[in-house]
C-alpha cells in the first residue's frame, strides 16, 4: 500500500482590513513599526525601517487611514509573517 504525501500549504500572507485603531497599532509595532506623537497637533508619524518615509496621520480617528493599511499589508508581504488580525480565544 502507498501511502500518500500531504502537502504542505505555504504560509499565504492575508491582507489586513480593519478599521479598530487600537488594533491596527498593535499590529504596527508587532511587525517592527514605531509611533512618535506630534506635540499639539493631534497626530502621529508612524515609520518602519523598511520604508524611507513615514506616514503622518490624525491619530484622535477611531478608524485607520488607508494609506496606513497600505503600508501594513506591504510590510506583511514583505517579512512574509501570517496575518495576526484573527482575535485569539481565552
Amino acid at each position: 500500500m502507498r501511502r500518500r504525501l500531504k502537502h504542505r500549504e505555504p504560509i499565504v500572507v492575508k491582507a489586513v482590513h480593519t478599521s479598530d485603531a487600537r488594533h491596527f497599532k498593535r499590529l504596527w509595532l508587532d511587525h517592527g513599526g514605531t509611533i512618535a506623537h506630534l506635540r499639539r497637533t493631534g497626530e502621529a508619524r508612524y515609520g518602519h525601517p523598511f520604508f524611507v518615509d513615514s506616514v503622518r496621520a490624525n491619530d484622535r480617528r477611531k478608524d485607520v487611514p488607508a494609506a496606513l493599511i497600505s503600508r501594513l499589508n506591504q510590510v506583511l508581504r514583505q517579512t512574509g509573517s501570517p496575518d495576526d488580525s484573527t482575535p485569539k480565544s481565552h
